[in-house]
């Protein structure tokens, strides 16, 4: 079924940066047969009505590689603080920094497409991940809504994608009452 776009919504775009890319070149050289994608904190900025004063680059890696892929980045990213699958309260200490990596575990079927060869979130992951990853803390309450609502306005959502995914981090729930009550 085709349609015509929604006026004024544009599809999501992800900029990749010159870390990033070298980031990911870095994985796949070394671990060519592991499934990741990187991305960076900053890319909620043009959703937030408060802008925070640090930005995290992420890296996703499926569960099998991923204290692999931690040691190999801690060692050839010696200025970067390298963080593996930080708890709740690692994350309230140590995330003040501009300089930091994070290693997490990739889900299974999380909507990723590839910029440049390099695989990225879809909106609709980075969407699903602020709704409650422990590293994205900062967007939660009030600003999390915001982000929704200006998501929802400037940019083509797939909605079943989003629930899909929301639903394999169990946050479905969650999702569908931000969904519902920016729309209301």
């Amino acid at each position: 079924m085709y349609s015509f776009p929604e006026k004024g919504k544009r599809p999501f775009v992800y900029q990749l940066s010159d870390e990033e890319q070298t980031l990911a070149r870095q994985i796949r050289a070394k671990f060519p047969f592991t499934d990741f994608c990187t991305w960076q904190s900053s890319v909620l900025i043009p959703y937030m009505r408060h802008i925070p004063a640090f930005n995290m680059l992420f890296v996703d890696v499926e569960r099998a590689a991923i204290e692999s892929v931690f040691h190999f980045l801690q060692g050839n990213n010696p200025a970067m603080s390298v963080l593996l699958n930080p708890t709740a309260q690692e994350c309230e200490r140590y995330i003040t920094t501009d300089k930091l990596l994070i290693v997490r575990v990739l889900v299974k079927e999380a909507p990723v497409t590839l910029v440049d060869k390099t695989p990225v979130p879809t909106l609709e992951k980075i969407l699903v991940d602020a709704a409650g990853d422990k590293e994205l803390s900062y967007v939660q309450g009030s600003e999390l809504y915001t982000i929704y609502e200006n998501a929802f306005n400037m940019n083509k959502i797939n909605i079943s994608r989003l629930l899909r995914y929301a639903t394999r981090r169990n946050r479905k729930d969650n999702v569908l009452k931000i969904i519902n009550t920016i729309e209301s």
